[in-house]
């Protein structure tokens, strides 16, 4: 006994001087070479630091589309389904944290063996009958030396944390995606009511044209003209309606509902007054979803290079067992004359495995790179992105401030058109021109605030969103 305990003591004593031999390092994050700016200063007021991401009730502000949002986040099936994968890679998790615990199971193992006479052990017996009874918990326990273990389980985490990004960069997706359809719905919904309002003014237009011809004033071209302009601009009307029934659509499909009708107020469509502020491109490492799981994939391939690396080098495996034997059922519990016990520690040094070896440690090597390229070219991405954001908000102001003037002369040119028409001092070809230009104003000016909406909206995406 004493000699077992002086056995496990000198295992001890080697558990606690190998962990000091480590053949693995720690992550470190490839340099980047980072640019100080986005290349334009746009919206950045000069801070060198990202502000808080507003959450999406705060940005969007609107009661309706902020309740769409809440349902597409509660229900979107896309959703769902990351939010199982990751309650799987989190089971998955917890069982490798704990590999560095032994292995303890119980044995409990009854058997009965009868020897052939004729055979040469059965020859030389006296009993032909043999039995044997065991209970015993057994132990087995791989030590980690080599950082092996420690690999695996960064790279568990590495592996668990990159779906909780990728699942947060499918919300930041589908927040930008239901909010794009969203005010894209808004738009038609101010062109239907532009169409309708240009239609009941040409078709007052060509009221007064007929009453015209009746008595003379104008030829029947005129009233073919005028016929055709309010009949192409009813032919529109239908054409608005199929869109917004299919933008209804889509968007109750986004929060995981059949298809029906969406709430909103038909004096929300407007534009932003947000001031986000970008700072510089390396706040992106901390709030982009995508930039951060692609380095987290790239953390897991690094470990997968240390886990392959301590394979050439020898595993150390302790095993014990101690409990009950006896070869008689009725002394099995006799104690202490059924106790056994061992124990046993042995070194495995791989020698020649056919090169599988070294070949997987290459290939995690070549996987890292990739890696390493891959977490790169989610940065140049997401600093482009921001950049090219930043640029359409500048150069669309500029469009929105022409356009609306645009808007304001047509404003008043269709009022003077009519009166001077009624006065006799334009012809109806002028009037008819008026009101296609005018149509033509309206139209262009609601999709410049989409434009610029679906500019604020992917700058929000491109920072990170919330």
């Amino acid at each position: 006994m004493k000699q077992f305990r002086i056995y496990i003591l000198s295992i001890t004593l080697l558990i606690g001087v190998l962990p000091s031999c480590k053949v693995t390092r720690d992550y470190k994050r490839p340099e980047l070479n980072l640019p100080q700016s986005f290349g334009t200063e746009v919206l950045s007021n000069g801070k060198d630091s990202i502000l808080e991401i507003p959450h999406y009730a705060v940005f969007f502000q609107q009661k309706e589309l902020v309740q769409l949002l809440d349902s597409v986040m509660a229900n979107n099936p896309d959703l769902l389904i990351a939010a199982h994968n990751m309650l799987a890679s989190q089971a998955a998790l917890k069982s490798v944290k704990l590999n560095y615990l032994p292995d303890l199971n119980l044995q409990i193992n009854t058997g009965v063996q009868r020897l052939s006479q004729n055979s040469m052990m059965g020859s030389f017996a006296n009993n032909l009958l043999f039995q044997d009874y065991t209970l015993a918990p057994a132990l087995s326990w791989e030590i980690d030396f080599w950082g092996k273990l420690k690999r695996q389980r960064e790279e568990a985490l590495a592996d668990y944390l990159s779906q909780g990004e990728m699942r947060r960069a499918l919300r930041v997706q589908l927040v930008a995606q239901a909010a794009t359809a969203y005010y894209d719905l808004l738009s038609l919904d101010e062109q239907l009511d532009i169409a309708r309002k240009v239609e009941q003014l040409m078709d007052s237009t060509l009221s007064i044209l007929k009453t015209q011809f009746e008595v003379g004033e104008v030829n029947s071209l005129a009233v073919k003209q005028a016929e055709a302009q309010l009949a192409e601009t009813r032919a529109l009307i239908p054409e608005i309606n199929a869109s917004i029934r299919a933008r209804e659509n889509a968007l109750r499909a986004l929060a995981g509902n059949y298809p029906g009708k969406i709430e909103r107020s038909g004096s929300s469509f407007r534009t932003f007054d947000h001031d986000l502020k970008t700072g510089v491109p390396v706040d992106l490492l901390a709030n982009r979803p995508d930039v951060k799981q692609s380095e987290l994939l790239l953390q897991a391939a690094d470990a997968r290079v240390g886990i392959a690396k301590a394979n050439f080098y020898p595993s150390l495996k302790i095993t014990a067992q101690g409990g009950l034997n006896s070869i008689i059922a009725s002394q099995w519990f006799m104690i202490p004359a059924s106790l056994f016990g061992n124990a046993a520690a042995g070194l495995t040094q791989p020698l020649f495995y056919r090169r599988s070896i070294r070949s997987a440690y290459q290939q995690a090597l070549q996987n890292r790179e990739a890696a390493v390229q891959s977490f790169r070219k989610s940065v140049v991405g997401a600093v482009e992105e921001v950049s090219t954001a930043m640029s359409n908000l500048e150069y669309i102001g500029t469009q929105s401030q022409e356009v609306g003037k645009r808007k304001a002369a047509m404003s008043e040119a269709i009022d003077d058109a009519q009166f001077l028409y009624v006065n006799g001092e334009a012809n109806y070809l002028e009037v008819l021109a008026v009101q296609q230009s005018y149509f033509q104003a309206e139209l262009t000016h609601t999709a410049i605030k989409l434009k610029e909406i679906n500019a604020y909206i992917a700058l929000y995406k491109s920072i990170g969103g919330n």
